[in-house]
């Protein structure tokens, strides 16, 4: 009896031992419980506010890639565009040169004039040229008349010597009948001899031949060719028939020569002449001379 009251006994205080044991150990446990889960508390409050940072930065990468694609695609736009430009305007520059090219083909070999006169107007001027071979050339293929400025001019001088001023008037008498349907052009042009004793008259070789071409011109006014039907212009040195000399002074270079060309005014008819304003000492306008032609 005694036996099972100790054992009973032990078996309390063993018991009464586990139930403080484990009070104690929940007691621990609990003290542990509370501080673990302040910790967990605090560290998923950091991990929240770096996850929210991270989203953030996340979406301002996603706005700044979107940018960039669309910085891109106005670039690749803008490229596209200006490649389509380059296509174009190098197949514009292809055009133009092979419209040049063909141009140039077409035009290789034509020179000023290049008309085909007619039969009575051909014959005159050949008729002349063989009475005057001395002073002119007639070149049928371009419809031109040549003047040798050395038997036409004195040196450096556009006044027309004697012989010059009588064929002059001759060719101006074949075009007011034979040769009606034809206008002129007159061309003037010098070597390359500077200018030097007549350079208050003639600054430049320029102005020589230009006045050179207006005294022939004058001429054939003077002899009752009509002024509109007539132009006359220089082109000094410019266009030499051979390479000039060294010393400038190259003869067949010395020229004046006269293009007969058709007439393209004759459609609109011709000028009327200029009246004087109407009033009491009205009166018509003077007809143009050789005089007052050029002034």
């Amino acid at each position: 009896m005694m036996m099972q009251t100790m054992i009973v006994a032990r078996r309390i205080g063993v018991a009464r031992g586990a139930v403080a044991m484990v009070v104690g150990l929940m007691g621990l446990l609990l003290g542990g419980c509370a501080g673990s889960n302040t910790a967990l508390l605090e560290a998923n409050r950091a991990l929240q506010e770096q996850n929210t940072k991270l989203v953030q930065d996340n979406e301002s990468l996603h706005t700044l890639n979107q940018q960039l694609q669309d910085g891109l695609s106005a670039r690749d736009k803008a490229m596209a565009e200006m490649q389509a430009l380059m296509n174009d305007m190098r197949a514009g520059r292809d055009d133009l040169s092979a419209k040049f090219d063909q141009l140039n083909a077409t035009s290789k070999g034509i020179n000023f004039g290049n008309i085909a006169l007619d039969g009575p107007t051909d014959a005159a001027l050949r008729e002349l040229a063989a009475q005057h071979a001395d002073l002119l050339e007639y070149d049928a293929a371009r419809g031109m008349i040549r003047f040798k400025s050395d038997v036409t001019f004195d040196s450096g001088r556009d006044t027309l010597s004697a012989n010059a001023r009588a064929t002059i008037r001759q060719f101006a008498q074949i075009l007011n009948t034979t040769a009606m349907a034809y206008d002129v052009r007159i061309v003037g042009h010098t070597d390359s001899q500077p200018i030097r004793r007549v350079a208050a008259q003639h600054p430049t070789n320029w102005h020589l031949s230009c006045h050179r071409a207006i005294s022939v011109l004058k001429e054939m006014v003077g002899s009752g060719f009509s002024p509109e039907r007539g132009e006359a212009c220089g082109k000094g040195e410019f266009e030499p028939m051979v390479p000039n000399s060294a010393n400038g002074d190259t003869r067949k270079n010395r020229r004046v020569e006269v293009y007969l060309t058709k007439q393209v005014r004759t459609a609109m008819g011709a000028p009327e002449p200029m009246m004087a304003p109407a009033g009491p000492s009205a009166k018509p306008a003077k007809p143009a001379t050789s005089d007052d032609f050029i002034k």
